[in-house]
């Protein structure tokens, strides 16, 4: 007898997923995860990095410093329109209040640079996808907005590592 074997809670999650995003949006997100991953392990691999003895983690800040001084956010049209969608429209953060999970705006420095503001967006962006922030059964009444948030950061990390030789050159290695 063959009977259909029960899926598992991972094969019932990802069909739930695939049900839910078009092939667009499964073709995007899954484009967001191997970039940004990528471009993390480029900057480790660049000496970008902050290490303790039991950890390594890529090191933003520095990186931002590499390339602050030749981020023109007005290059293009297409990065001028990603830059100014992540200033003006950016990530939520997850918080836990009243035993809910719920979102609000990043509080931060209002005088940051815009380059700085930037790097907590995208890092933002991949907290919220990567730790499951987007996937909580709520996936169509945002869906837009997490479209364009996701191409936004890939259109600005495309920027970023044509300004630093040693990144670009670690992300362009074979894997």
């Amino acid at each position: 007898m063959n009977e259909k074997a029960k899926p598992t809670i991972t094969e019932f999650f990802l069909e739930k997923v695939n049900n839910t995003y078009d092939k667009n949006g499964q073709h995007l997100i899954y484009n967001f995860f191997l970039i940004f991953s990528r471009f993390e392990c480029a900057l480790k691999e660049s000496g970008y990095h902050n290490r303790s003895e039991t950890k390594l983690q890529p090191d933003w800040d520095g990186f931002i410093i590499s390339i602050r001084e030749n981020f023109n956010p007005f290059t293009n049209q297409i990065l001028e329109e990603a830059v100014n969608y992540l200033k003006n429209n950016p990530p939520k953060v997850q918080i836990f209040s009243d035993g809910n999970l719920e979102w609000k705006p990043r509080v931060g420095d209002i005088n940051q640079p815009l380059i700085n503001k930037l790097s907590l967006s995208i890092r933002d962006v991949r907290n919220n996808l990567f730790h499951g922030g987007k996937f909580n059964g709520n996936y169509k009444e945002d869906e837009s907005r997490n479209y364009i948030l996701l191409k936004s950061v890939i259109v600005v990390l495309q920027e970023w590592l044509s300004l630093n030789d040693t990144v670009k050159e670690n992300f362009k290695n074979d894997i």
